[in-house]
């Protein structure tokens, strides 16, 4: 019996031992049953989408609707500010987004707008992004969301073709009135920004709608030629506008439109909106309305390069804005209006000549003058009145000859109210050459 123990004892080592080396050598395993060599399937990692819905004026209430690669969908709503936030996959990537209903400024969303988030991070929803898409995908952004496949995401929302949409984008934008241009280092997709009164790129959506007002376009159309690559207006022009309190400055625009009108758009940071159609001569100057909207005036000289807009205030006609071309110098050094007479513009009339001369003092024809007149032309203007005014001075040459203008903005002294009232709150032109 103890014989027999210990060969089975010496068997069973023996095995364990050759067990233990082919499995040290890899094998052990079945010759028809090779051990399976697929590689693990990458485990999804939890990301998050975010952005901004807004048209200028956030978009509240609205619903956001992703649809991704992966085929999965998400949605959200938008809170007061405009702003959504999702929880995604990481391997859900590249998404088209869209938002609907809701509203904006307290007026209702009358149709989507579209966006996509190439990447878990930022994916904002403008009238912008929508041009943005169009380019993308080469149809409209509603017909490339309702038809999106798996497909069809992954090979149009590329970096490639992104970066190209917006070059395209920026090329668009700066054919409406006012030449309107992005910041170098700002994305309207994945860029940071609130939609709130203040901010450069919300001011940028307040600009773009009045601009397509004012020319005529809606934005559907702007989708539709953005995709193809169609000019939208004829020609588009660009001015500084300086208005009250205190030489409030930014940019107004005009263009050439399609149908031959001369559309005309201001976006006043403290006023808001106002657009116009006008009737331009040979020389590029704006001899009436043809739709003056609040306007009730206007003065239109050196081929469009300088004038005002006069609007009704408290009952009566008045100058609202003075504007000058982009392409007008601004003059640095007052003095250089030194002898030089000017025919002056107020409330959109002739007032006055006025002639400066080397004692800083501006004599007038109707009489008066003002003494001291160069300290107006510095940052902290000069006080006179009641009010304080401030002026800049341009000039442009043409042909060999040189033409200055100069403007005044006199507000209530201590005030910041955007008032139009013809005594202590005004604004002022002045051309060197007679009106064309």
């Amino acid at each position: 019996m103890k014989v027999q123990f210990n060969k089975r004892s010496t068997q069973l080592v023996l095995c364990a031992s050759t067990a233990a080396l082919l499995s040290a050598c890899g094998g052990g395993g079945s010759t028809d049953s090779p051990q399976s060599t697929s590689p693990t399937p990458p485990v999804a990692i939890a990301v998050q989408t975010s952005g901004v819905a807004a048209t200028g004026n956030p978009i509240t209430s609205g619903a956001i609707t992703l649809k991704c690669a992966s085929g999965a969908t998400a949605t959200a709503v938008t809170g007061s500010d405009g702003s959504y936030l999702m929880n995604m996959k990481d391997t859900d990537y590249p998404c088209v987004v869209q938002v609907s209903g809701g509203s904006a400024n307290g007026r209702a969303l009358t149709g989507n707008l579209y966006s996509v988030a190439a990447t878990p991070g930022k994916a904002n929803i403008t009238p912008l992004t929508d041009l943005m898409l169009s380019a993308v995908a080469g149809i409209s952004p509603n017909d490339f969301y309702n038809t999106a496949t798996p497909t069809s995401l992954t090979s149009a929302i590329t970096g490639d073709k992104l970066n190209l949409a917006l070059t395209k984008l920026k090329a668009t934008i700066a054919q409406l009135p006012g030449q309107l241009s992005i910041s170098s280092n700002f994305n309207p997709v994945t860029g940071q920004f609130s939609a709130a009164k203040g901010d450069a790129q919300d001011a940028l959506l307040d600009q773009y709608a009045t601009a397509l007002t004012a020319a005529g376009l809606t934005q559907a159309d702007v989708v539709t030629k953005v995709s193809s690559g169609a000019a939208i207006t004829k020609q588009a022009f660009s001015a500084k506008a300086f208005t009250t309190p205190n030489l409030t400055t930014f940019n107004i625009g005009a263009s050439i439109n399609l149908d031959n009108t001369f559309g005309i758009a201001i976006t006043d940071p403290n006023r808001g909106a106002y657009t116009a159609k006008a009737l331009i001569d040979t020389t590029g100057n704006v001899t009436s309305f043809t739709d003056a909207g609040q306007f009730t005036g206007v003065i239109s000289t050196l081929g469009n390069r300088v004038g005002m807009f006069c609007t009704n205030s408290q009952g009566t006609s008045q100058g609202q804005y003075v504007f000058v071309s982009s392409d007008m110098v601004e003059v640095t050094e007052p003095s250089e209006l030194n002898g030089k007479t000017f025919h002056e513009y107020v409330d959109c009339a002739t007032k006055n000549t006025a002639t400066f001369d080397a004692q800083g003092t501006v004599r007038y024809s109707n009489g008066e003058t003002d003494t001291g007149i160069a300290a107006s032309f510095t940052a902290a203007g000069l006080t006179m009145d009641g009010s304080t005014v401030r002026s800049k001075a341009y000039k442009y040459t043409a042909k060999g000859v040189t033409s200055y203008v100069y403007l005044s903005v006199a507000s209530k002294v201590g005030s910041q109210a955007a008032a139009i009232n013809g005594q202590t709150d005004y604004v002022v032109i002045g051309v060197q050459l007679p009106v064309q």
